[in-house]
């Protein structure tokens, strides 16, 4: 009997053209949001190639002028354009810290319209440790960017609602259930096996678009198909749990207009309340300390350092005997450099207790969000869907800390030789330090937002069973 109820179904959806008005509209919609996420990782890594291209470029300039400055065959520059000079070498010809993009960082946006990608630390100055934002559209960021992850989360269980919210009502209305309820089928089967028919029209059709659009934009999810099942496997959990809501809700035997109102009010609460609510109370049980006193006690804390040059660096030297000048008698061309790298460690140690203030709230709010996301399947699927993209919270602090790291071994790199009163070489641009992104140590929350999801399937299933034993709804229609 259930088969036959299914294949019936399955006639009365073909005969209504349904599924291919909705193939196309999905169709349709998730090439656009493709597009979108296509052209924002194209300007991204249009911007970091054109930032290498300029740097390799530098490169061989200052290579070649070196070579010309030592065969004389070019008079010597000032001194501050000098390409011998460490100095210059490591103030104007730094190296590209960039964030590559993952192979499905079209799929969703998430932090990458808050943060920049790339970064090119020098050998002193206002680093990295300050922020890390850029300039964007504040009207982009107010209502979000129109991408794979705002299709899935926003508007597919629109589509799951529309398709599924009077499945029950409108044969109760029409006054076919009594005879459905004749048969040897329970309630509880025959609207589970509509439901689950319409689930696996409405899955197959968001897979194929999907995919459709992704080949189309040349995203090679053929080799990547492990982060392009569980792009699939976390967006067929999220519908399959908005068709056990609308199952549920049907179960409760009301009207078409009852249900369409009941379920567009569990969609507000999970998808823009629960999310809102969630956003309020992380600033304000942890706001986050003032970036702009941050950076004045920096500030401030440099300009103090810097007027203590002479008498910083004596004792600098005392900690670091190993840069010593061995003649006391020549004079080092980078002496004002020397003062002010024995002045950075003061300034770093100043402004340290206000920037681990900063962290530690960056990192409470991060910490609260995390916990507070299993209450809201909407929430689950975002986390999930910017871990598959690169582009989650934890990407872009790890990044950070990957440029600080990196600030670190650059300006490393020219301290001992600065100290030393070398220059630079021609070949030795080849053994400048350089950096390569890597994700393999942020943490992955795939799982626990999948498992965040199922927990959501359990409790709704076995909340329809206890309302279908509650309401004993065969015997209700039948009245």
């Amino acid at each position: 009997m259930l088969n036959h109820t299914i294949k019936y179904e399955w006639l009365n959806l073909l005969r209504d053209r349904w599924v291919m008005i909705l193939l196309i509209l999905f169709l349709g919609i998730t090439v656009f949001a493709v597009r979108n996420g296509k052209e924002k990782v194209g300007d991204r890594m249009a911007s970091i190639t054109k930032e290498k291209e300029k740097m390799v470029k530098l490169d061989r300039k200052m290579a070649a002028d070196i070579d010309s400055l030592n065969k004389n065959l070019k008079p010597a520059p000032e001194a501050w354009k000098d390409p011998r000079a460490l100095d210059n070498i490591g103030w104007s010809a730094p190296r590209v810290v960039a964030m590559d993009a993952q192979p499905l960082a079209v799929v969703s946006t998430g932090q990458s319209d808050l943060f920049t990608h790339y970064a090119k630390p020098k050998i002193y100055g206002e680093a990295y440790t300050l922020g890390f934002s850029e300039l964007s559209n504040p009207v982009q960021l107010l209502f979000g960017s129109f991408d794979l992850a705002f299709v899935c989360i926003y508007l597919l269980p629109l589509l799951v609602l529309g398709f599924s919210y009077n499945v029950l009502s409108s044969e109760k209305e029409s006054g076919v259930l009594r005879l459905t309820l004749a048969q040897p089928i329970s309630l509880y089967q025959w609207l589970f096996g509509k439901l689950l028919l319409r689930f696996f029209i409405l899955t197959s059709i968001v897979v194929v678009s999907i995919l459709i659009s992704l080949t189309i934009f040349d995203i090679d999810w053929l080799g990547n198909m492990g982060a392009a099942t569980k792009l699939i496997l976390l967006v067929t959990v999220y519908i399959f749990f908005w068709f056990l809501i609308s199952f549920l809700i049907n179960l409760l035997g009301n009207s078409s207009g009852s249900n369409a109102v009941t379920l567009i009010a569990v969609w507000v609460v999970f998808v823009l309340l629960i999310p809102s609510i969630i956003s309020q109370t992380t600033n304000s049980f942890y706001p986050v300390p003032s970036r702009t006193i941050m950076i004045h006690e920096y500030r401030e804390a440099k300009a103090l350092a810097e007027k203590k040059a002479d008498e910083i660096l004596k004792m600098y030297y005392r900690e670091h005997p190993e840069y010593a000048p061995k003649d006391t008698t020549e004079q080092n061309q980078y002496s004002w450099w020397l003062g002010n790298f024995a002045a950075s460690d003061v300034i770093n140690q100043s402004v340290q207790p206000v920037l681990d203030d900063y962290n530690e709230a960056l990192n409470k709010q991060q910490s609260w969000v995390n916990r507070l996301r299993f209450l809201s399947p909407a929430i689950l699927l975002q986390d999930g869907l910017n871990d598959l993209a690169g582009t989650s919270p934890a990407h872009y602090t790890d990044f950070r800390n990957q440029v600080i790291a990196f600030a670190d071994t650059w300006r490393h790199y020219f301290i001992p030789r600065m100290f030393n009163n070398e220059k630079m070489r021609a070949e030795d641009f080849s053994s400048l330090p350089t950096h390569s992104y890597s994700s393999a140590q942020v943490p992955s929350h795939y799982n626990a937002d999948l498992m965040g999801l199922l927990f959501f399937l359990t409790l709704t299933v076995s909340g329809s069973a206890w309302v279908y034993r509650r309401n004993r709804f065969e015997r209700m229609v039948a009245l």
